[in-house]
């Protein structure tokens, strides 16, 4: 073989294996090249995330202020359950004597009665027609009359000390008289009343009344 083919031939020789040392170099940093656009895509910096975190403008500050505020606001109190809140059995529906009969009256007879809690709207119903006791028979002239006083605990304690009391609900002066009146509605507490029949003039003498009253809830 002619020289100069050899020559040719070993340098062709040299040139490609320098050529694929160099490749072979260069190869794991291609590699990590192309690897690392995936880890920055998934791994954003620290930077980036504290932008995204901490927004700002009006509405970001308006939700900062709502936050401190509702963790500064002090609990409410427990609101403490009062009386009227309870359940209890409604009397509604049902009714209650007060008096049915006949008696004498010289000054002033009364008759107690209650009317129970949860009532929502008692009402009172009767009739009474008095008679003067000398003659037997009812009286159209002011001989036989009457009064007829309704009254709660405190009205009847400041009627029976001698001072002027108010009443519920009250006749003047009457021999035949019929009765309905509603009363105030109860709450938890059951609430006295005194019904009173008293002699309009005790110059007239005794009198004879008969009654017939109940209450109903």
């Amino acid at each position: 073989m002619p020289k100069g083919i050899g020559l040719l031939l070993m340098s062709l020789a040299l040139v490609g294996g320098a050529v694929y040392y160099r490749n072979q170099l260069s190869l794991p940093k291609q590699q990590a090249a192309a690897e690392q656009p995936q880890e920055v895509e998934d791994k954003p910096d620290a930077q980036d995330s504290d932008k995204i975190m901490k927004a700002e403008g009006p509405l970001a500050e308006w939700m900062d202020k709502a936050e401190k505020a509702t963790s500064l606001r002090k609990p409410e109190p427990v609101r403490k359950p009062h009386p009227s809140d309870h359940i209890a059995p409604s009397p509604v529906g049902t009714s209650s004597e007060i008096v049915r009969k006949t008696f004498a009256l010289t000054s002033s007879a009364k008759f107690l009665f209650e009317v129970p809690a949860h009532a929502a709207s008692p009402q009172l119903h009767g009739i009474y027609r008095s008679f003067a006791k000398d003659s037997g028979v009812q009286s159209s002239d002011e001989s036989a009359d009457v009064d007829l006083l309704l009254m709660n605990d405190q009205q009847y304690a400041d009627y029976l000390s001698g001072h002027p009391a108010d009443t519920v609900y009250s006749v003047d002066a009457s021999h035949d008289q019929d009765v309905n009146f509603g009363l105030p509605a109860t709450l938890d507490r059951p609430v006295q009343y005194y019904l009173i029949f008293r002699n309009s003039s005790a110059g007239t003498g005794k009198k004879v009344v008969q009654a017939d009253f109940h209450v109903d809830f």
